[in-house]
This record gives structure tokens, sequence and C-alpha cells, in this order.
């Protein structure tokens, strides 16, 4: 998704940082799009950000990361995860997961590859995960 910025944008309805330090976000939980309201007070441990971080000091990521939080109940129910199921809720689209194991042969992984190649020829967004 940060390969084309504007498909974060989307997930933020205040768009720019404000004095109340109060942003709304935008998700999509079972198809129905779905507000979330986060503040710009994070959790931090020693004077930084518990989680997300940033070196330019923008706070979008962790605006994100608090509205997913908060969607889920807590910090540590975001941790893991699948990125199909992330992107759904992001941008309210279908996704899908494909394992790499299911490639097996030379002309499965070239089918792969030529999909992999397609898909992104027209700008789906793609994104990997790892377990463990």
């Amino acid at each position: 998704m940060a390969e084309v910025p504007e498909r974060i944008k989307e997930c933020f309805v205040t768009k720019e940082v404000n004095k109340a330090g109060i942003y709304l976000m935008r998700f999509w939980i079972n198809g129905v799009e779905t507000p979330v309201i986060v503040d710009d007070h994070f959790p931090c441990r020693n004077g930084a950000p518990c989680f997300s971080k940033s070196n330019t000091q923008e706070i979008w990521a962790m605006l994100l990361e608090k509205a997913w939080a908060k969607l889920y109940g807590s910090y540590a129910r975001t941790e893991a995860g699948n990125a199909a199921f992330a992107s759904v809720h992001l941008q309210g689209v279908p996704s899908w997961n494909l394992k790499h194991e299911e490639f097996k042969t030379k002309e499965d992984k070239d089918k792969f590859w030529y999909m992999i190649k397609s898909m992104d020829s027209r700008h789906f967004t793609m994104m990997a995960s790892s377990h463990g």
C-alpha cells in the first residue's frame, strides 16, 4: 500500500494535524465503512513511542496503528495476522492469500510470477507477510 500513498491517505478523513489532536479514520468492517476516532496521545516508554515510530516526525503511522488497535480492542491484539485481512479493512476491497508452498513445480512458479506481473501492471495492491 505504501507504494501508492493515496491508498493510505484514503484511510484518513482528517487529513491535517490539528490543535485538538483528534482524528477521524475510515476502515471497512464486513464491507461497511466504519469510522474510528483517535487522539494524538500515544503510549510511550522512556519518552519514545512504544510501537510505530517516525524518523521524520510524521504521526500518520502512529494514528493508523492506534485506530487499528482501538478497532480490535488493544495494541496487543494487533500483533501478527495476515496482509489480506488488513487490506480488506484498510481499502474495503476483496483480498486473498497466496501461499508460497502452493507453487511447487517450475510451471506453477512461472504461472505465479506471470500473475504477480499481471497484477502489478494493473496497479493491484500487493502485500507480503511472514509468520514467525
